[in-house]
């Protein structure tokens, strides 16, 4: 994809920092390959980050704000709400990203197959990545799922359901976590919502009566309580607590102001 095709520059991390490789001296704890977008997501050195700044032609470094959680959370409704408040009373640019894999865009995923089951998943990850690292002069990269997301559905009852191999999960897992250490700088706002259940099912029934295809079958009621059971119990992925918040929301016009002042909140910190 393009955004992969730029140059990269090599980085060391020491600590919880990075540095440009070329003017750090000493011992490090990691070493990768980033282009000038990636880096500048990183939890970047005062100096490293300055440089950078001004090779983009920025004053300051765009935010992640990744808003997590199962489907049916009301992830869209909140984002759509913050987005509004952001630009309005705030003044900040936004990018909202809506990169997606769909299965009739290739006809080798129409039907889930084990040749092409992980492929498919796998392209899935990748867009939501694009999201993260396609911005020009925004202040705030915003995202309504994770590339975690996928992470969490391995590790319920019924994911693959005898489609995909060790090794189609191994190349999966390596896009997953392809942008770790961009995610352990970005802000997660992880929403549960009581009602989840209820807001899947109706909005599955409702595109299944339509005569929409879904890109994945619906759950029933076990299944989906398992994967909410899968979100839940592996939160600890984000490793960053300073930047991490679980928020419970109700299906109401009031509960994204509370997610709202969470994020207005932790950017003040990071200021």
């Amino acid at each position: 994809m393009e955004h992969n095709k730029e140059k990269k520059l090599r980085y060391v991390r020491s600590g919880n920092e990075w540095f440009d490789a070329r003017r750090f001296k000493g011992k490090w704890d990691d070493m990768k390959y980033f282009n000038d977008k990636e880096a500048i997501l990183l939890n970047l050195e005062e100096k490293t980050e300055k440089e950078l700044l001004k090779k983009l032609g920025r004053k300051s470094k765009p935010q992640i704000i990744i808003v997590d959680g199962v489907d049916g959370v009301g992830k869209s409704t909140i984002v759509e709400n913050i987005i509004k408040r952001l630009k309005e009373k705030d003044d900040l640019k936004i990018i909202f990203n809506k990169f997606k894999r769909r299965r009739n865009d290739d006809k080798r995923f129409e039907e889930p197959s084990k040749e092409y089951e992980w492929l498919f998943r796998k392209q899935v990850v990748e867009e939501i990545n694009r999201r993260i690292v396609e911005f020009t002069d925004e202040d705030i990269i915003i995202l309504d799922k994770s590339p975690y997301c996928e992470y969490f559905y391995q590790k319920t009852k019924s994911f693959d359901r005898g489609y995909i191999t060790p090794y189609g999960n191994h190349k999966m897992e390596k896009e997953i976590f392809k942008y770790k250490d961009i995610i352990d700088n970005a802000i997660i706002i992880f929403l549960e919502n009581k009602e989840c259940w209820n807001n899947y099912i109706g909005r599955e029934t409702k595109k299944s009566n339509e005569g929409h295809k879904t890109s994945y079958e619906t759950l029933n009621e076990e299944e989906y309580m398992d994967m909410v059971k899968m979100f839940k119990e592996h939160q600890n992925i984000y490793e960053n607590k300073g930047k991490y918040k679980r928020i419970k929301i109700k299906n109401d016009d009031k509960s994204w102001k509370k997610v709202y002042k969470r994020v207005k909140k932790i950017i003040g910190k990071i200021k």
